[in-house]
């Protein structure tokens, strides 16, 4: 109900003083409707995303900001977390292709978010395994320069080398 009273009042008073909060509201009760966990559906993410973009873009001076960035961050995690997640799914069964074309998807859609390095070792793993050897070396590569004192780059170095 909140999120239809935000839309409305948002669309009759586009040049409302606190127009930034109403838009921050919608963006809210959008973000307020995400499940607590990533294998749901997560479409209210992507709605949440889009009205905190607005309030980024068209309201910079908002008192908002720290807390839209914060949320939008969240959300923006959740989504990429899914995308992990169904990733993971993939390479456990074997679809080297489809998991491939996820973890490259969370690298070039959802950067600098805490999975890069895991992204990238799936991205590798996949690649390696489908027979794309020279797309996985630039992965490990990748790796192993961005990420050297990790985990995914230890492991790479002794399950994919």
């Amino acid at each position: 109900e909140a999120q239809n009273a935000y839309q409305l009042f948002k669309e009759f008073h586009p040049k409302h003083a606190q127009a930034d909060y109403v838009t921050f509201r919608l963006a809210m009760s959008y973000y307020s409707q995400l499940p607590t966990t990533i294998d749901r559906d997560l479409t209210v993410a992507e709605k949440a995303i889009r009205y905190f973009d607005e309030v980024l873009g068209t309201y910079p001076t908002s008192q908002h900001i720290g807390e839209t960035k914060e949320k939008r961050t969240s959300a923006l995690k959740m989504l990429a977390q899914k995308e992990l997640y169904i990733a993971q799914f993939y390479s456990k069964r074997g679809m080297y292709d489809s998991a491939l074309k996820r973890y490259e998807g969370i690298l070039k859609k959802y950067p600098s978010l805490g999975l890069d390095a895991e992204a990238l070792f799936g991205a590798a793993s996949s690649a390696i395994r489908s027979g794309e050897r020279d797309r996985g070396q630039q992965h490990l590569k990748n790796l192993y320069t961005l990420f050297p004192n990790t985990d995914e780059a230890r492991r790479a170095k002794h399950e994919l080398e």
